[in-house]
């Protein structure tokens, strides 16, 4: 009987014990999301789709630390282009007015133009407006905005360019968090401003206010990377460059035609060659901006049997697939 007893007892320390370290399991875990710096629900992956194509990360250095959410304003600024408009070049008059959509006014080559599915104010000023600057640079583009639009927002220069005509692009690209913020077109930038004779003649702005959310997102790792980057549903995007076929395959084939479409669908073998950390900006629409692997790739395509390599720039989902949601 007293083995029993003694036995009986064992059995209750055993399961008070289980029971303690599962409550302790239990409340640590709740704790630690209560805690956590990171979202408790998936946020939305709206910078980025999904492609078919293949990425070889090779030896590609993959930073994985932290990035934060931002979100894109729905909010146009109608009113501040109209003044833009009226001030740059006051005896233009308004040609179209889309409600919503487009809004454009012409005074003989001038014009200025606001197209808000990307929210860009686009303009050509025949006179030009003075701009007592010998180059343009990231700066140039805040005091430019600010005067214009009321917004201290910051730029990097990306590249310039030197045109026939005489003028200078100079390429910009909006800063957020020390971090670039990119479009797929025209080099990438967010912003441009051309130059000549110490005037800017013309330029493209992007106008959509960008407001960090709060949220810390933690990056994917390069090993988690490298699993997840090729599954067909993981969020990335090619851009080919074609620019390297205009000797070549674009001598013979039109590069709007459906001939070339077949050829553009042969791309394959993309290798990264570096990678960098950005914000892919596309829409007024798009809600949310999130941090973006942009990665140097090299690509093959086929024509004719023969294999040709072209440059072409990849962009990943850089946030820890369990925090993101997509789309099917």
């Amino acid at each position: 009987m007293p083995n029993m007893e003694k036995r009986k007892k064992r059995i209750l320390i055993i399961v008070i014990g289980i029971f303690v370290i599962a409550l302790v399991v239990t409340l640590y875990f709740v704790y630690k999301s209560q805690t956590s710096p990171y979202p408790k629900e998936a946020i939305p992956q709206d910078s980025l789709n999904s492609t078919t194509e293949t990425i070889d990360l090779g030896n590609t250095e993959i930073e994985a630390s932290n990035g934060y959410l931002y979100s894109v304003s729905k909010t146009v600024m109608l009113d501040k282009v109209i003044e833009f408009a009226n001030s740059i070049s006051p005896k233009a008059v308004q040609t179209i007015n889309e409600k919503g959509s487009y809004y454009e006014w012409r005074n003989g080559e001038d014009y200025v133009i606001y197209e808000l599915e990307q929210n860009t104010v686009i303009f050509a000023i025949k006179q030009g407006i003075t701009w007592n600057e010998a180059s343009i640079n990231g700066y140039s583009f805040t005091q430019f905005v600010n005067n214009y639009f009321g917004k201290n927002w910051t730029y990097s220069i990306s590249t310039s360019a030197k045109q026939p005509t005489g003028e200078t692009i100079y390429y910009a690209k909006r800063t957020i968090e020390d971090l670039n913020v990119e479009m797929v077109l025209n080099n990438q930038s967010t912003d441009y401003l051309a130059t000549k004779d110490g005037k800017i003649v013309y330029g493209k702005i992007l106008l959509s206010e960008l407001t960090k959310v709060g949220e810390k997102l933690p990056l994917i790792s390069s090993s988690d990377l490298d699993k997840y980057v090729n599954l067909s549903s993981y969020p990335k995007e090619i851009y080919p460059n074609y620019g390297p076929l205009q000797t070549t395959i674009l001598n013979s084939v039109d590069y709007k035609s459906e001939d070339f479409d077949t050829i553009a669908k042969t791309l394959t073998n993309c290798k990264s060659n570096s990678s960098s950390i950005i914000y892919l900006y596309k829409s007024l629409n798009q809600g949310n901006l999130t941090p973006v692997y942009k990665l140097d790739l090299q690509c093959e395509l086929t024509y004719k049997d023969t294999v040709y390599t072209i440059p072409a720039i990849g962009y990943v989902n850089a946030i820890d697939p369990q925090y993101i949601s997509t789309v099917e």
